[in-house]
């Protein structure tokens, strides 16, 4: 075994550094502001409790509960931090100063249960200061913040999940978010949702995960939770480890150009090109224009992907053969994640390097000490032993079936074998080790088609689809327990099986289900095909560019050829009543999200230019795709009939989702989840009414007037 403890002394350009491995952070967690009442502690003494792992920031802020009521206090703040960098010697930590909830780099981790009131004061410390409001125009007034609860289903209105809401510096709002006693629960998170902030707020760290735990057994009847089946024979609940990815574009400027463009000066670069801050700088994130305008940015920066504030962390204690949940949720704001777990050769020299901290090299330079310590071709030349990872929720709803990825499949360039994660995309895992060892968390290599590359105008084009290579997410070690001799995916459903037989109110049927990985019993979402479906189907048309040919005056973001006008509601519908919404994108790929209403994933057709579009699945949702062929069509393999709120919209595919508009009315928003492309105005309003054919939608009472109109002076 390695040694961990092994401690290297380097004198940095930033400080004297000592190199050591990066610890695996747990989330930030709020300060309890008084202690639960015994009979109404949190539940997650009984189900998924988060292992204790090593210590990260401390939130500003604090919770309590009160019966039903979860109170919280998030204070928006900038506040100094420090960020790892192998790309410094010796791995010295850059200074960073960031916008956040609470202040560190990940908001804090919120818990909370179906029939919760989530009571919200936010607490906007910003600067009132703020020269991105002067200009007037999006993206702008970066100070200015709210909350968007993701993927939740609760209201949208007043002063629940809003996000047509402004909270303005220096000044605070309470937040009441009601949480349905039917909510299912899953893994959701939370983040800044103010047009024209957004993209910069959730770079700059406004991000957090949220959790809701269930503890509905399913006895024949409503839906069960699926945390309450994740145990051992014993009832001890399988470790839990949540991974909040997120893409921060800090960087440092010279501040010799204060041009319009360039207010801060343009970024310091190295002679290489990679982003870099000089001793005795502090990191920001301030210029949309240079830090996030560019799907080219992130992958040319240098910077890395983190993990719950870490970067390139190593996680341990975890014994072979021990079954554990892994949440994923990407909080980044544009760049694929194509996650792949591979065997490290802990045989290399280097090996010992990424176990002590001092890899070295920015993400780029990296990627040829990576490709030997972390062997995963990229021409399928030869099998790798992917560790698979085993899908039981996407988006926060629990599956129909136990998903298999990277079982039997070549670690191939553009995922084959990978989780594809999405920007505000979730995916629960149920994993295995089958031996000890020690093992590399990949983000697998883009496609060369989707990589940035210089075009035949001498210009960079493409990226956001992934790196152009492979990176190294984080080191996993596993040690003792006891090896797995047969299938891991066999060995975790005879465990599920084994674990909940004991439990005399299950019946036999969804019992024996589980040694086949049918979860239908735990999903709290029923099918929506069959059911009755306006005739007229909605349509959002992902267009980047000139809206009128060869006019570059018309370029910019558009759904349905329209730029985002907050004024104007774009799709009235009826509360109630169900959807079928076709997907397209132009240009280059996009992610569409809705709020409040999940949809079903119906069918994906392939439909190149001047072809008739072509299904994916088979009749009964097998992918007709090759499974090792190569390309990001494959990322949808695993999706017919899933529930989701965000879909990616590759270009030459149309993408049918359903919807029902359940149980709430009131104004919200449709847009594209690279959040950039959001603020550039790649977003719609719906309004849900109660009734679509009455005035007004049915809102108001007709004939009413408010007491200044002047027709109420009349007698």
């Amino acid at each position: 075994m390695l040694a961990l403890a092994l401690t290297l002394c380097w004198t940095s350009q930033h400080t004297q550094a000592q190199a050591v491995a990066q610890p695996f952070l747990a989330l930030p967690r709020l300060t309890q502001k008084a202690p639960a009442e015994p009979a109404k502690r949190d539940i997650r003494q009984k189900l998924n409790a988060q292992p204790a792992t090593a210590a990260g920031c401390n939130p500003d802020g604090d919770i309590s509960r009160d019966g039903r009521d979860l109170s919280l206090t998030l204070k928006v703040q900038v506040r100094p931090n420090e960020i790892n960098n192998p790309g410094n010697p010796g791995g010295a930590k850059d200074k960073v100063s960031l916008r956040s909830y609470g202040g560190c780099l990940s908001g804090p981790l919120i818990e909370t249960q179906p029939g919760d009131t989530l009571r919200v004061n936010l607490v906007n410390d910003l600067n009132i200061k703020d020269p991105s409001c002067e200009t007037g125009t999006d993206p702008g007034c970066f100070n200015t913040i709210n909350l968007h609860v993701h993927g939740m289903h609760v209201s949208p209105a007043g002063n629940s999940d809003n996000v047509l809401l402004n909270i303005a510096p220096q000044t605070r709002f309470d937040y009441e978010i009601n949480i349905p006693s039917d909510h299912p629960s899953g893994t959701f998170w939370y983040h800044a949702h103010r047009h024209g902030s957004t993209a910069l707020q959730v770079a700059s760290g406004a991000a957090g995960a949220l959790i809701v735990r269930g503890n509905r057994r399913y006895a024949g009847k409503a839906p069960g939770d699926i945390d309450t089946i994740l145990h051992d024979a014993a009832g001890r609940a399988f470790p839990e480890q949540v991974f909040l990815f997120q893409q921060i574009p800090y960087a440092c400027f010279d501040g010799k150009d204060k041009s319009v463009d360039y207010p801060y000066g343009k970024i310091i670069t190295t002679a290489n090109g990679n982003w870099n801050c000089p001793p005795g700088m502090t990191g920001v994130v301030e210029d949309f224009s240079q830090q996030l305008g560019s799907a080219t940015a992130w992958d040319l920066s240098g910077r890395f992907t983190s993990i719950n504030g870490a970067v390139q962390p190593t996680l341990q204690n975890i014994g072979a053969g021990e079954i554990q949940r892994w949440r994923f949720i990407h909080a980044g704001i544009h760049d694929t994640v194509n996650l792949q777990i591979v065997p490290m050769n802990i045989n290399s020299a280097k090996a010992r390097l990424a176990l002590t901290g001092i890899l070295g090299g920015t993400a780029r330079e990296q990627a040829a000490t990576i490709a030997e310590i972390c062997p995963a071709p990229t021409d399928g030349s030869k099998p790798v032993d992917l560790v698979p990872q085993f899908e039981i929720a996407t988006d926060g709803l629990t599956r129909s079936a136990v998903r298999p990825i990277g079982v039997k499949q070549q670690s191939v360039s553009g995922g084959i074998g990978s989780n594809f994660l999405q920007p505000g995309y979730r995916s629960d895992v149920l994993l295995v080790f089958p031996k000890a060892g020690t093992y590399c968390m990949l983000n697998q290599a883009a496609t060369p088609d989707e990589r940035v590359k210089k075009g035949a105008d001498g210009k960079l084009h493409g990226g956001g689809q992934g790196p152009n290579a492979t990176q190294l997410l984080a080191t996993v070690i596993v040690s003792g327990g006891k090896p797995v001799s047969i299938a891991p995916q066999t060995y975790i459903q005879r465990a599920l099986y084994e674990g909940n037989k004991a439990d005399k109110t299950l019946p036999a049927a969804a019992l024996n289900g589980l040694l086949a990985g049918d979860l239908s019993p735990w999903r709290g979402m029923s099918d929506l095909p069959g059911t009755a479906v306006n005739k007229d189907i909605q349509k959002a048309a992902f267009f980047i560019g000139d809206l009128k040919p060869d006019d570059s005056t018309t370029f910019g973001f558009y759904i349905n050829s329209k730029s985002y006008d907050p004024g104007r509601i774009d799709f009235t519908r009826q509360v109630g009543t169900t959807d079928d919404w076709v997907l397209t994108s132009k240009v280059e790929p996009h992610i569409f999200h809705i709020h409040v209403n999940p949809f079903q994933v119906l069918d994906v057709l392939y439909a190149p230019k001047d072809a008739l579009p072509k299904s994916i699945f088979g009749p009964n949702g097998e992918c007709l795709v090759p499974p090792n062929s190569v390309g990001l069509q494959n990322q949808y393999c695993g999706m017919w009939r899933t529930f989701k709120d965000t879909i990616f919209v590759q270009n030459d595919y149309k993408v049918l989702v359903r919807t029902r508009y359940d149980r709430y009315i009131g104004e919200f928003v449709i847009h594209c989840h690279i959040l950039d492309h959001e603020d550039g105005g790649m977003m719609a309003n719906i309004q849900i009414v109660p009734d679509a054919k009455a005035p007004g939608g049915g809102i108001g009472m007709a004939g009413m007037k408010h007491a200044d109109h002047p027709a109420a002076a009349k007698p």
